[in-house]
């Protein structure tokens, strides 16, 4: 059996080759060969870039696979450039979903409003269906959310991580670090593409939500980082109209807040994976914690440069003068709340608790 991955070097990549090795497949990569990684040598490598259908069309010809794994790329052209190539076609792609009042959003729920981004993986979706429906190809498509552990783009545990680094115990948060965002260790999403692989039947023409089961919220991701590097921190926690030294929590979860000058959403983003679950089996093999972990020993370890290309793709400044300042204000605000006077809330419970039996008590 021979399988090509197209991507192979991310986030996801290594898993999915190193489970595609386990299951007897020959293994291809296909990607730009700008950033190799440590895969086993058997793995070999196409470098092209998998955006341009041309290049990627003419290097494809005249192979032939079992399967093809796309994670990287625009996903559109691969239902021309690997006809006659495979017939079997699991793609990756984002979740996107819009605000869906806290409820968890299922593979049926709107999609985000009015980002170009959004409006492409729509219609590459509908692409892949439709390619799927007509007999082109037999495909699943799983949809991640943001992913965390080691090889991201743009980490956002590095915020923290250089914090802390840096001598700070101070962590901004935006409304007392509350909000809920589904996301997804590196290896429980890329287990979810390996089980699509084991079942062709049962996912064939499918499209499954990839996610973690346990949603923390933003203050326990904090705490928890802090604890995966033996430390403890307090945060410093901003109401999102005063927080800016926070709205980096807002990079590649809201998509539109860095254009429009207002706060980064802090509604809930909630994903359902049920159906993944129920008809693959799919169970995270990384628990949240062994995931921070992880992801704190690798970036120890593969610390982004300050002030590099990777850094600057988070979107956070570090400016800690500014940021100082603005943790200054916050406290003394604290401080003056607490000298007005107040009434205070009284609140004694509705229901009666008789001290001893009375007549009135007695049947």
């Amino acid at each position: 059996m021979r399988a090509l991955v197209i991507g192979g070097t991310g986030p996801t990549g290594p898993f999915i080759v190193d489970g595609l090795l386990d299951r007897g497949y020959e293994t291809t990569i296909l990607h730009t060969g700008k950033h190799e990684i440590d895969l086993p040598e058997v793995v070999q490598h196409i470098h092209v870039d998998p955006h341009f259908p041309e290049a990627l069309t003419a290097e494809l010809r005249g192979r032939r696979y079992d399967l093809v794994v796309a994670t990287y790329g625009r996903l559109r052209l691969y239902v021309d450039a690997l006809a006659g190539v495979t017939e079997r076609l699991i793609t990756v792609g984002g979740s996107a979903y819009g605000d869906n009042q806290a409820h968890p959003s299922d593979e049926n729920a709107p999609r985000k409003q009015g980002n170009k981004l959004v409006d492409q993986i729509v219609r590459t979706e509908a692409i892949l269906t439709e390619a799927h429906r007509t007999g082109r190809y037999n495909i699943t498509h799983l949809r991640y959310p943001c992913l965390y552990g080691p090889r991201q783009l743009a980490p956002r545990e590095w915020s923290v991580m250089r914090r802390i680094l840096d001598g700070r115990n101070r962590i901004p948060v935006l409304n007392g670090g509350l909000t809920l965002e589904t996301r997804a260790y590196v290896e429980n999403a890329a287990n979810a593409v390996l089980l699509c692989v084991d079942r062709p039947e049962n996912s064939a023409g499918q499209l499954y939500n990839v996610a973690d089961q346990y949603t923390p919220p933003d203050a326990v991701v904090v705490h928890a980082i802090a604890r995966a590097m033996g430390t403890e921190v307090t945060l410093a926690n901003f109401p999102d109209t005063m927080g800016k030294p926070a709205y980096w929590w807002g990079v590649n979860r809201d998509l539109n807040f860095t254009r429009t000058g207002l706060p980064p959403t802090t509604h809930h983003m909630l994903i359902d994976t049920g159906k993944i679950r129920t008809e693959l089996g799919y169970t995270d093999v990384v628990s949240f914690e062994e995931g921070v972990r992880r992801t704190v020993d690798y970036y120890l370890r593969h610390p982004l440069v300050r002030g590099g290309q990777a850094e600057s793709q988070i979107g956070d400044p570090f400016d800690y003068a500014a940021e100082d300042a603005y943790i200054a204000l916050l406290d003394n605000l604290t401080a003056q709340a607490a000298d007005i006077p107040f009434a205070g809330v009284r609140y004694s419970h509705p229901y009666a608790h008789p001290k001893k039996e009375t007549a009135t008590t007695r049947r």
